[in-house]
């Protein structure tokens, strides 16, 4: 159950900007019974730390009694306004020695936290190899303006037939298309030589 104190104005706004800065928590650690990684309490720590001191907040957490053999941990996130948010999560014993309840406390905070929080778990090497930047779509070459001359519509229809960078080298060098740009006039020059750069950056796009 979730506790809090009697205004919360100010501390659910501080929570909302510190939730929107905050990253998941990087599973830094392994787990060699399961096979498995998580995000150790540190990592968790580290990664709310950060953004709850930008929008002045902390947390404390604490073990309590023990129940029925579950240890209590009450994790309790204040604002410096004075206001606050309070839970207690009730954690099982895998065994009734120091270790076991060492262990316990350690479990309860991570989770405890990260439920608070609203802090999910993120797989670092997923995250960093997978490529979320956009892809801008395909360019598309310009189609031959109305104004075009009847020399330039035809080497801009020949320039859309090169499918690379290869391609379009070799048919710049053209002794004939040489000969064919120079009878260009010098707006329809400069115009083919714009078209040329925009294609050459759309086929190297498509090829990377």
């Amino acid at each position: 159950m979730i506790q809090t104190s009697e205004t919360v104005d100010k501390l659910f706004v501080a929570i909302h900007a510190a939730q929107g800065a905050m990253r998941g928590a990087t599973k830094d650690s392994k787990n060699p019974a399961f096979k498995s990684s998580y995000a150790s309490l540190e990592s968790v720590i580290d990664t709310a730390r950060p953004a709850l001191q930008s929008a002045n907040l902390a947390f404390t957490q604490a073990p309590g009694a023990l129940v029925d053999g579950a240890i209590e941990i009450t994790t309790m996130l204040m604002h410096t306004s004075g206001q606050w948010l309070r839970s207690t999560l009730h954690v099982p014993l895998s065994k009734r020695d120091p270790q076991g309840v060492g262990s316990a406390i350690t479990y309860g905070c991570r989770y405890a936290l990260m439920a608070t929080l609203g802090l999910p778990p993120v797989d670092d090497d997923g995250e960093a190899a997978m490529d979320r930047t956009p892809r801008p779509a395909p360019a598309k070459a310009p189609p031959p303006a109305a104004t075009d001359s009847p020399a330039l519509a035809t080497i801009t229809a020949a320039l859309k037939l090169c499918a690379t960078a290869e391609a379009l080298d070799d048919w710049i060098a053209n002794d004939t298309n040489k000969v064919a740009f120079n009878a260009l006039s010098d707006a329809d020059y400069d115009t083919l030589q714009s078209r040329f750069i925009r294609w050459r950056e759309h086929v190297a796009k498509v090829a990377a």
